[in-house]
């Protein structure tokens, strides 16, 4: 068994995927409560129209904009959208 690039890369995948499912096992509902699983509303103060901006994908950032659609639009974002 040796290892390579693309054996790193997907040893990489599943570690961050056990990530996220652990601590979405933690934390539970939690984590989609608008202060996260930390309860701390300090971190989430934002200007309602900012926010509105970014979900609606029009904050002028032409990659991020695109994916924020795609999410609107389809409930779905790809791997790539959610790394860069």
């Amino acid at each position: 068994w040796g290892s390579n690039k693309s054996t790193y890369w997907v040893v990489f995948e599943l570690i961050w995927r056990d990530y996220f499912r652990f601590f979405a096992m933690k934390h539970g509902n939690k984590i989609f409560f608008p202060h996260g699983p930390s309860g701390d509303a300090q971190a989430q103060k934002q200007e309602a129209d900012v926010l509105e901006r970014w979900r609606a994908g029009r904050t002028g950032a032409p990659l991020i904009d695109a994916n924020m659609r795609e999410l609107l639009a389809t409930g779905w974002m790809s791997n790539r959208g959610r790394q860069n």
